[in-house]
């Protein structure tokens, strides 16, 4: 009776079921039969033992019964010591958040490329619930800042009026403050593809376990990648930014005017040395905390970063940079006279400290606390985007500084080699297209530069050369005593 059959839904009666036998293990011997029963036909049955049987000749363990989560945490438990505590992090956070609850019931013989390209198409589709909803939540901060301005505009003697603006505005106000709750941040391209090579490092070692035929996380289609624009503060720039509040580019480059006016700002910090090194060689704030004194060679003016502090959920671990960020950074004149002067300042601290048996051993760490204890890198990224707001100057973030640096460079002539030393870019070409967006602006402002510079020298000279000149001797006397320039007879 086959699919007629009224008892065919009861999982004992009238099913089908596959019985085959698998190729030998790698050393010879014989594998367990797969079986697998409930099938409504034959046709069926024997289509999922096909299935099973080119699996299994492709190498896979149709036998394993392993889930995405549980080969996942067995992944991550078994890398924990093989990879940096970041790298570590960041995996792991990868997983708990798109993954597991994407993929993680599927079993891992049963993932598949178009698995792993939904879970991808359904954050496309998330990200634009995000955008719409903080567009309304925008919509919703004008509204309650457009209420909040006509009720104070309202004259005190409308108090009826005024009583129901001002519950309209706080209505709007609280609306607004619950939307802000949910807000979230989009995942972006970069992120996206992020995530994905988290996933490939993964399922490459699922192929090495014969869980699964490919590697599929190499198959999905993914957004293209947009790389930030880097932009220099020009005067157009800094005026609709104080209009709108908003910037052109998340990377934005100080001129050179505005650097040495922030400089100027912030001489007075007490991280005034360490500012320098981020202005003008270009330090990465995990490098500048973990910098020690026996890496600094003053008389030599050498720098050399062989280490970097990284934060794990604020939590500070020691590091080894990256191959090409181990290097020798030259310092200039300026920078020794500070860490000289700045050293003379922690040794007095230390003896002050030390006084009270409270002096903190950070291992001679360059920048510390007065007490010693070295500094958390969310403390220069914080001191510095106060400082920048006390300035005045329009906004760069701390890392934008190490792009300025570079960008000065650039404009001071520096060969772009020696400035992906200085940097520690991994390659020439990382530093050429960083800097080549940013480049002509710069080029156009030194140029102005120096014509302003000559400009002035002109008119310094040519006011001097207007003015008549007072002869202490008196004027030149020409033949037998006469005045020169006098006209004389023939000869």
């Amino acid at each position: 009776m086959e699919k007629t059959c009224p008892k065919l839904t009861q999982r004992a009666h009238g099913s089908w079921y596959y019985s085959i036998e698998l190729p030998p293990n790698p050393d010879g011997s014989r594998r367990p039969r797969a079986k697998k029963g409930g099938f409504r036909t034959q046709e069926d049955a024997a289509g999922a033992a096909e299935k099973v049987w080119k699996a299994a000749q492709n190498g896979i363990n149709v036998l394993s019964k392993e889930t995405v989560e549980e080969y996942l945490r067995r992944w991550l438990k078994k890398k924990k010591h093989d990879l940096a505590v970041t790298t570590h992090h960041e995996y792991t956070r990868d997983a708990e958040l798109y993954f597991i609850p994407h993929l993680g019931k599927l079993q891992m013989r049963h993932l598949h490329t178009r698995s792993i390209q939904a879970m991808y198409d359904w954050i496309v589709e998330d990200n634009e619930r995000r955008e719409e909803h903080r567009a309304k939540t925008d919509k919703l901060g004008e509204e309650a800042r457009a209420a909040y301005e006509t009720w104070t505009a309202t004259p005190q003697d409308q108090k009826e009026l005024r009583t129901e603006l001002r519950a309209r505005w706080w209505d709007l106000r609280r609306q607004h403050t619950e939307a802000r709750k949910k807000v979230q941040r989009v995942t972006g391209p970069a992120t996206m593809r992020s995530i994905n090579a988290t996933l490939s490092s993964a399922l490459a070692d699922a192929v090495d376990e014969e869980l699964i035929a490919k590697n599929y996380a190499t198959m999905v289609s993914l957004p293209k990648v947009t790389k930030p624009k880097g932009l220099v503060w020009t005067d157009e720039r800094v005026a609709r930014w104080k209009r709108t509040g908003k910037k052109p580019s998340p990377v934005m480059v100080w001129t050179t005017e505005q650097t040495a006016q922030f400089l100027d700002a912030v001489s007075g910090d007490r991280l005034f040395p360490l500012w320098h090194l981020v202005v003008f060689r270009g330090l990465r704030r995990g490098e500048a905390a973990a910098i020690t004194w026996h890496e600094i060679d003053l008389k030599k003016s050498v720098l050399h970063v062989t280490e970097q502090l990284v934060t794990v959920s604020y939590e500070v671990h020691d590091a080894t940079p990256k191959a090409d960020s181990v290097r020798d950074i030259k310092l200039d004149s300026q920078a020794v006279a500070l860490l000289k002067a700045w050293r003379k300042t922690q040794q007095a601290e230390r003896e002050t400290w030390e006084e009270e048996n409270a002096w903190i051993d950070s291992g001679g760490r360059v920048f510390t606390h007065e007490n010693g204890k070295e500094y958390h890198p969310q403390v220069f990224t914080d001191r510095w985007d106060r400082l920048v707001e006390l300035s005045g100057l329009p906004p760069i973030r701390l890392h934008d500084a190490r792009h300025g640096a570079g960008s000065q460079a650039f404009a001071a002539g520096v060969a772009p080699k020696v400035i992906q030393q200085m940097l520690g870019h991994s390659s020439l070409r990382m530093t050429m297209d960083t800097y080549t967006s940013i480049m002509p602006t710069l080029e156009d402002a030194a140029a102005e530069a120096a014509v302003v510079l000559v400009e002035k020298a002109r008119k310094k000279a040519a006011k001097v050369a207007g003015k008549p000149k007072k002869d202490k001797k008196g004027p030149e006397k020409g033949p037998k005593g006469k005045a020169a320039g006098k006209k004389l007879g023939p000869a």
